[in-house]
């Protein structure tokens, strides 16, 4: 068979040199008709004994594959049936793992969704306050000049960027504005709260910093476990130990915090107003959340200064929690759903521990040769542990979850649970804590000697593990990873009862949800406010409101005459702005030929054009002024005697204010104008350098040197493209019927008159070329030839053409003549 294989490539072979010297004759002798036709009939014949080889080539192939397919017949079949056994455990393995990843993921879906609701809000709120304060400031009189200048470079760049924040400016404009009212809102409110509010100001404070820490400490701790879950840094795994350690703390912060909110929400008022001292004493606590909020935000954020930092405020809190939380029933429902929550942070953070030490170990530690046993035991231990570990995390969520509802429920376990879940909680952070030391020493382990060149092994591993668990347990274990494994199971028993006990509600108790203090303390003071009504003293109180409206509204009529003339005013400014307007354009029409000036000329219209925009903005300001106090006008019939003496009082101090602002104003408009005229006379010539380019334009001769140089790797791309698309002909698509007819354009003749037609465009284009070439070299050489010959006198005369005009470019070649011919020339020039 592999002779016959030999031989039939031979002979392929053959007949493929004899078809290329079939395709060589046929190139050499294209016009014959004849021999196309003899030469089609060879080429056929060729290819149907080629097709006849390539059939007896694969049918010998054929039959060597199904001889090679019997021998391994029995084999493979052994094989597949082993195979598809393995996968099919694989398959229900994944599928379990995929399951508990997926309800896992949709846990951590849930409460991201919900704290990032928490953080929009938080962030609104937040903002609101800076654009208050900043309402604020900004409200604050400056010295009007150094305020204009500084409106002028401002506007310069709120020019700019104006057609890409125009929406979003708007939007906080408006918000301002917002802003702006809720915050004097505020302020006006302030007056009229009682004297009893101050005492209580100080525990309202202390409720809102409450909260400002929850929200920062789950902002820290969100954006932490984000680090966590991402892939670490190769050299760095000490970090994620360290991050899950500030996790865990973050989380503590976190709940204690919302227990204060809760006991304070729902607490008496005595006990609201013992709240006030944990103000300052909470101060320090929030300083540091935001010395490390801004550490992430510059990505210089240190886990294990922020994990040690800390225990200081674990402490503060846990004693703030002892002096000022009462032993009540909901408070117990907020402890234990507390201890959830960590318990279900220790086991996440055990997780991740443990998923990065496999990384570190799997990375630096070579599985080759003997270490391979090693390697797969410690890959299935670890693997193990992970799996287990979060398995007892899904089982903390679902006991977070009952617990949350029993809250909603206004219901809460019995008191005497409280031992099983602190053993639970403390059984859990050892966990945590073991997973953090068994990473740490593999850490220190792979890091102590950078200069080491031997690989490290899995048996220095275990025995890294042994010691680490040794030191911190104190008891030995006889696998890797054993004592951790058994403690998780004991674990896991506890979380499940207690995830059991919370969904049995023979075992909860309804307590009652006190009303919040301030609402309390605000029906004792409407309970004590009594006014006697008296009808007299009520009709002569409406006819001095009556009196006192008439009064304001002949205070607001005169102040919007005067408003509707500072409008006149100022409209008339702008006029007189628009008529320097127009008469620096004629001036700059006047001034064209003179090319130094342009530039001063562009930047006094500038200059007016801003002066301009500032005229009407104060022409719409007034306008909207005299708006708005013919609108309070109208509505001011029916406003009370109080509230009709403070808005004239207001109105009276706003017409003041209005007044130094137009003064302000007129002394930044004569200002400008003195400046405008100092730059238009004496400044100017100073910058008239700032008009000249600082590239200088290339020469007409040394565009047309590289319009030539473009055009001729057109010419050579052009070439390249022709030669590597050019083609032979198949004759093959000839149809079997020659007589038969057929389209011009599939004729061999069409294709090679096509070709030899592409080549001659693209020679006439070379040649253009190249005549366009050689007459700029010859160009060059007369201007070289010019400048080597001796000069007798250089003229440079403008000549009229026909219609009288001069004419660029005329008179190249000059004749010198007599006095009487040059007399005679022009005297027809004048004719």
């Amino acid at each position: 068979m592999k002779e016959e294989l030999s031989v039939c490539r031979e002979k392929l072979e053959q007949s493929e040199s004899a078809v290329e010297d079939l395709r060589q004759q046929l190139d050499n002798a294209l016009g014959a008709e004849d021999m196309i036709e003899d030469l089609t009939e060879r080429n056929m014949s060729m290819s149907e004994q080629i097709e006849e080889l390539k059939a007896v080539i694969d049918d010998l192939e054929s039959l060597k594959e199904i001889n090679d397919e019997l021998e391994i017949n029995h084999v493979q079949n052994e094989k597949e049936m082993q195979e598809e056994m393995d996968f099919k455990d694989s398959v229900i393995a994944e599928q379990a793992r995929r399951a508990g990843q997926q309800e896992e993921a949709l846990e951590d879906m849930e409460y991201t969704l919900s704290r990032f609701r928490e953080l929009v809000t938080s962030l609104q709120s937040d903002l609101d306050d800076m654009r208050a304060s900043q309402a604020v400031t900004e409200g604050e009189s400056e010295k009007l000049n150094d305020r204009s200048r500084a409106m002028m470079d401002l506007n310069m760049k709120l020019q700019i960027s104006a057609s890409k924040a125009q929406v979003k400016t708007i939007d906080l404009e408006l918000r301002r504005l917002e802003a702006q009212e809720a915050e004097q809102h505020l302020e006006i409110l302030k007056l009229f709260l009682p004297d009893t509010y101050k005492e209580d100001q100080d525990s309202v404070l202390s409720l809102l910093r409450f909260r400002r820490v929850a929200f920062k400490a789950n902002l820290l701790n969100s954006f932490i476990r984000e680090r966590l879950n991402g892939q670490p840094h190769p050299g760095h795994e000490d970090d994620v130990f360290a991050g899950c350690d500030a996790s865990d703390k973050l989380v503590w912060v976190s709940n204690m915090c919302d227990r204060f909110v809760n006991d304070m929400t729902h607490c008496t008022i005595e006990q609201f107003s013992k709240y006030q001292n944990a103000l300052h004493e909470l101060e320090p606590v929030e300083r540091a959340l935001n010395v490390w909020i801004d550490g992430l935000r510059r990505d210089d954020l240190k886990e294990k200064t922020c994990a040690d930092e800390l225990h200081r405020t674990i402490a503060l809190l846990s004693h703030l929690g002892e002096v000022h939380i009462s032993n009540s029933l909901a408070n117990y429902a907020d402890d234990v759903y507390m201890k959830a929550n960590i318990m279900q942070s220790h086991l996440d953070s055990a997780a991740v521990t443990f998923n990065t030490l496999r990384g570190l170990v799997q990375r630096v530690v070579p599985a080759e040769g003997d270490d391979e046993e090693l390697a797969q035991h410690f890959s299935k231990k670890s693997e193990a542990v992970i799996t287990n570990t979060r398995g007892a995390k899904v089982i903390a969520a679902k006991a977070v979850r009952a617990l949350q509802d029993l809250r909603t429920r206004s219901l809460s376990l019995l008191p005497d649970t409280n031992e099983a879940f602190d053993e639970c909680c403390e059984a859990t952070q050892e966990l945590a804590d073991l997973a953090r030391q068994i990473g740490l020493g593999l850490h220190n382990l792979f890091h102590a000697d950078e200069s080491r060149n031997e690989p490290f092994t899995y048996v220095e591993v275990q025995s890294s593990v042994h010691k680490t668990v040794l030191a911190v347990c104190t008891s030995s274990e006889s696998d890797i990873f054993s004592t951790y494994l058994s403690k998780l199971r004991d674990v896991t028993t506890q979380i499940s009862d207690l995830a059991s006990l919370a969904t049995d509600l023979d075992q909860v108790q309804e307590f009652d949800v006190a009303t919040a203090p301030w609402r309390l303390r605000s029906h004792e003071l409407k309970a004590l406010k009594t006014i006697p009504v008296d009808a007299e003293e009520e009709l002569r109180r409406i006819k001095e409101e009556h009196s006192e409206a008439r009064r304001t509204i002949a205070q607001r009529d005169e102040h919007l005459s005067t408003a509707v003339l500072k409008i006149e005013t100022l409209e008339s400014r702008m006029r007189d702005a628009q008529a320097n307007i127009d008469r620096i354009a004629k001036l700059q029409e006047e001034l064209e030929a003179s090319g130094q000036e342009i530039g001063g000329l562009k930047e006094d219209i500038e200059k007016q054009d801003r002066e301009l925009k500032n005229l009407e903005s104060e022409r719409d300001k007034w306008k909207k002024i005299a708006s708005d106090s013919r609108a309070y006008a109208d509505g001011a019939d029916a406003a009370g005697a109080k509230a009709g003496q403070e808005r004239a009082v207001a109105t009276a101090r706003e017409m003041d204010a209005l007044k130094k602002d137009i003064e302000s104003l007129q002394s930044a408009v004569r200002y400008l104008r003195e400046d405008n005229r100092r730059a238009r006379t004496s400044e100017q010539h100073k910058y008239e350098w700032l008009a000249e380019p600082l590239k200088k334009p290339t020469s007409v001769t040394e565009q047309r040197r590289n319009m030539i140089a473009t055009e001729g790797k057109d010419v050579l791309g052009e070439l390249v493209k022709m030669a590597s698309s050019a083609s032979v002909y198949d004759f093959s698509t000839l149809p079997k019927d020659k007589l038969a007819w057929k389209p011009t354009r599939s004729t061999p003749q069409y294709h090679a008159a096509k070709q030899m037609e592409d080549y001659a465009a693209w020679g006439a284009w070379q040649e253009s070329v190249l005549k366009k070439a050689h007459v700029l070299q010859g160009q060059a050489a007369n201007a070289e030839r010019r400048k080597k010959a001796p000069t007798a006198a250089r003229l440079h005369i403008k000549l009229p053409g026909a219609n009288g005009k001069m004419v660029p470019g005329s008179g190249r070649e000059v004749q010198i003549v007599g006095s009487s011919e040059w007399e005679a020339l022009q005297g027809r020039l004048a004719v």
